[in-house]
């Protein structure tokens, strides 16, 4: 459940949907809520002619809207842009707002591409996956990537692995978490590598991927009594019979079905491996 907005102001029908995440805006309170707690992942952007248009005709702000209008024709900095709409509400202090601009200025001093990286997160974390791995894609080809250490290049690798496994890309994402791991070392991308390879390739690969990584007996027993129980899980469940109609649907030739079928099989065995993995925390 999301967290409760006390409005003062008027909460208007027709919301402002957030171009980028398609989030949905119904007061100033709730745009005061968002812009604080996504600091890390927006920019001047936000600030849009339509966005003006929506305070002063929805919420009734004209005076507000007509500042906010003003200093964006005047080219003002984000953090003016910023100081604007949160002081538009009594929903924040002056000190809460005077934090928000400090964090302003030490995400500014940020290099580029960890911005970058920020703000992909934020879309992953959004359900938003294939604009993320389009996000993590920029990021990796950037000149600015040379700044990333090993560690972090292996971050934003498993994480573009992870958007890859939602949009249906499961051959990539393998590839990915094993050269992620090469780089972070990490125990949770080894550990994701493992589930990802069984769950597309098999036990037998699953096997020599645990025999060349070396992978700690403990965890490896841990996988493979999960999967295993996957699997007898599969075995019963009425997806085992719809697999084998796939086959006889490839036949005759309908291949879009099948397509469409095999997503939602896959995404639930997917959707059920991070849930396990989710209480292993």
């Amino acid at each position: 459940m999301g967290k409760l907005i006390f409005c003062s102001g008027k909460r208007t029908e027709r919301p402002y949907v957030l171009p980028v995440t398609g989030h949905r805006i119904y007061s100033i309170e709730e745009l005061c809520h968002y812009i604080y707690n996504n600091i890390y992942s927006i920019d001047e952007t936000l600030f849009t002619d339509s966005l003006t248009d929506w305070i002063r005709t929805e919420l009734g702000l004209a005076v507000r809207a007509e500042k906010l209008e003003l200093s964006i024709r005047q080219r003002a900095d984000f953090k003016t842009l910023l100081a604007i709409i949160l002081c538009s509400a009594d929903y924040y202090t002056e000190q809460e707002i005077k934090n928000l601009l400090l964090t302003v200025d030490e995400i500014r001093a940020m290099p580029a591409v960890k911005r970058w990286f920020i703000k992909a997160n934020s879309l992953l974390e959004g359900g938003r996956y294939a604009e993320a791995a389009a996000q993590y894609d920029r990021l990796l080809v950037s000149e600015e990537a040379k700044d990333l250490s090993p560690g972090e290049y292996g971050d934003v690798l498993h994480n573009l692995a992870i958007a890859s496994l939602h949009i249906y890309e499961p051959e990539r994402a393998i590839e990915l978490f094993r050269h992620a791991y090469e780089r972070n070392h990490r125990d949770e991308t080894l550990r994701q590598y493992m589930y990802a390879l069984w769950l597309v390739k098999g036990r037998e690969e699953f096997e020599a991927a645990a025999e060349e990584y070396r992978l700690n007996e403990t965890v490896k027993e841990e996988i493979v009594l999960r999967m295993e129980q996957l699997s007898r899980d599969a075995g019963m469940s009425r997806e085992t019979g719809e697999i084998r109609k796939l086959r006889e649907m490839l036949g005759l030739g309908e291949n879009d079905a099948v397509k469409a079928k095999s997503r939602q099989i896959i995404d639930k065995w997917i959707r059920e491996i991070r849930h396990m993995k989710q209480h292993e925390q």
